[in-house]
């Protein structure tokens, strides 16, 4: 229970307009909105709804590494 504790206190949640924006940049063009609520949606991006809002669990994010087995196993799904 601790060890789970700890791992959730390391998550930094960006909603997805600070995403856009730290991954593209302020004059990139970014996924719209509803591609990466998708993505969230389908497991393609680490993320999750709080309330009516989407967040994107930036910890994570940066430690994908674009391969989808090492992805899965590093998340704990496989």
């Amino acid at each position: 229970m601790k060890k789970q504790k700890n791992a959730q206190a390391r998550r930094e949640l960006v909603k997805i307009s600070e995403f856009q924006r730290r991954v593209w940049g302020e004059n990139g063009t970014p996924l719209c909105s509803q591609a990466i609520r998708n993505q969230i949606r389908n497991d393609q991006l680490p993320g999750e709804r709080v309330g009516k809002l989407w967040f994107v669990d930036w910890t994570s994010y940066q430690n994908t590494t674009g391969n989808d087995l090492v992805d899965s196993v590093l998340r704990g799904a496989a």
